[in-house]
Order: C-alpha cells, then sequence, then structure tokens
C-alpha cells in the first residue's frame, strides 16, 4: 500500500513532507507526496495530512545544501514556486537521489531521471517569469513615502525577487503585493524584509500617490511616447517581447 502525503503547496509545506515521508521509514518506493489541492483520490492509499513546520523545512533545505550544492537548492526553491501538481513528488524524488549517491551535486544533471528532468522543467519556468517581474515591476511612491508595487505572475516568484530588491532598495520601505496570490513582500528601511498575506494591505494603495509620483509618473508616459517610431510600430513583436498580461501593472501603459 502507498502511503499520499498532502502537503501545502509552498516550499515550506513541500520541504516538510519531504521530512515526514522520509522519517516515516515506509521506505522511498511505498511513499509519494502530494499537494492538498489535488482532489484526486487513489484506491488502495492511505492518506496522512502534513501540517507546515519551518524547522523541518530549513533542516530539508540545509541539507539539500550541504550534501547537494546550491545549484540543487535553486533548482527545488524555483520548482515549487511554479504551478503544477507533479511538483511535490518531484522534488522529494531528487533528493532521495541526491542524498543516496556518492556525490549528491551530481544529482541534479542526471536528466535520464523523469523527476529530476521535471524539477529541471519547472526550474526554468519559474527562473525566466522571475526575470521578467524583475523588469516590468514598476513601484509608486505613496502619500507616506512607501514605494508599492503589484503584480500578477504565472508562479510564485515573490520570495524569489524580493531579496533582489532589498539590496538594491536598502534604505527604502517598500511593498511588493501580490494580487494573485493576496500575498506581499514587505521590506522596511535599512532592516530586513518578510513575506505576509495581503488582506491588510488591500487598500493600501487607496491612499494614493504622492504628488512627485503623478509628475513623475506623466513625465514616462510622455517620454515613452515620444520615443516611439510610429512608421516603425509593430504590436505582434511588442507583446512576445512584452506579454499583455503585465501591462495592466506598468505605468507607461496605464491611462
Amino acid at each position: 500500500m502507498t502511503t499520499v502525503f498532502l502537503c501545502e503547496d509552498s516550499l515550506d509545506g513541500i520541504l516538510t513532507g519531504v521530512y515526514d515521508a522520509w522519517d516515516s521509514r515506509l521506505g522511498h518506493e511505498c511513499v509519494k507526496l502530494q499537494l492538498q489541492i489535488d482532489g484526486n483520490i487513489e484506491l488502495f492509499c492511505e492518506y496522512r495530512t502534513v501540517c507546515t513546520d519551518l524547522q523541518k523545512a530549513e533542516k530539508v533545505l540545509r541539507t539539500v545544501r550541504k550534501r547537494m550544492g546550491r545549484n540543487a537548492e535553486e533548482a527545488v526553491c524555483y520548482a515549487a514556486a511554479c504551478t503544477d501538481d507533479r511538483k511535490a513528488d518531484a522534488i522529494y524524488r531528487l533528493i532521495v537521489l541526491g542524498l543516496t549517491m556518492p556525490d549528491g551535486k551530481k544529482a541534479v544533471h542526471c536528466l535520464q531521471n523523469t523527476s529530476v528532468l521535471l524539477v529541471e522543467k519547472l526550474r526554468c519556468k519559474s527562473w525566466r517569469e522571475a526575470e521578467k517581474m524583475l523588469g516590468f515591476l514598476r513601484f509608486e511612491e505613496l502619500e507616506n513615502g512607501v514605494l508599492y508595487a503589484c503584480m500578477k505572475p504565472l508562479c510564485a516568484v515573490l520570495p524569489l525577487i524580493a531579496p533582489h530588491f532589498a539590496e538594491r532598495f536598502m534604505q527604502e520601505n517598500w511593498i511588493i503585493h501580490d494580487v494573485g496570490r493576496r500575498q506581499a513582500a514587505v521590506h522596511r528601511m535599512g532592516g530586513g524584509w518578510y513575506l505576509t498575506d495581503s488582506y491588510l494591505l488591500e487598500k493600501v494603495n487607496q491612499k494614493g500617490r504622492s504628488g512627485s509620483e503623478e509628475e513623475f509618473q506623466d513625465l514616462w508616459k510622455i517620454f515613452c511616447r515620444y520615443i516611439s517610431i510610429e512608421e516603425r510600430k509593430n504590436p505582434g513583436c511588442q507583446q512576445n517581447l512584452l506579454p499583455l498580461r503585465f501591462r495592466p501593472y506598468m505605468t507607461e501603459f496605464m491611462d
């Protein structure tokens, strides 16, 4: 009989599932990780719900970093951010492979393994989405001086891009709001950043922009309009480089 561990759809939830599945001592062939949002129920399976534990998740990630290297750690984090029902079990199989190999750092290169290949594909997809958000994200200054940006990415890349802005805007108070997942990364001037639910931040943008922000947004729109060449407009090419789904949150495309 297969024991299925139902874990939360998050990096911490999946890593906790990896910890519990390994610690169960049932044998890797007899266990499987599955996301709680997946409603498929299989016959002849025992289901166990995994309670997300940050300490367990940190232990697993620390072991991956030590035994399998930074590349494997990055692959696990980026794959967990992607939207795919198979990712939890694939990450588990990758970690099992890496910890049972003499040189665990070679595990991420075993692309003939279907689980490793899936993790690599998901990693690439999340990485591309994170790279796009680094370029397309637009901050605006609110009346209270806080820099606010909203986005709606396909993958849960907010924890992956927040460290970049924490380093770049170290001396600013800022908020990055993932409106699709209702999450927010909040950074305090000179301090660190943390991830939180955005239920209390849903009305943050209702405070309005600062006076200088309105002026700079108008100047930016004028600049974008005047550097364009009417005769060379190519909407199809523009959509390939800048998909329509990003534009509602970009200053130069707002009314």
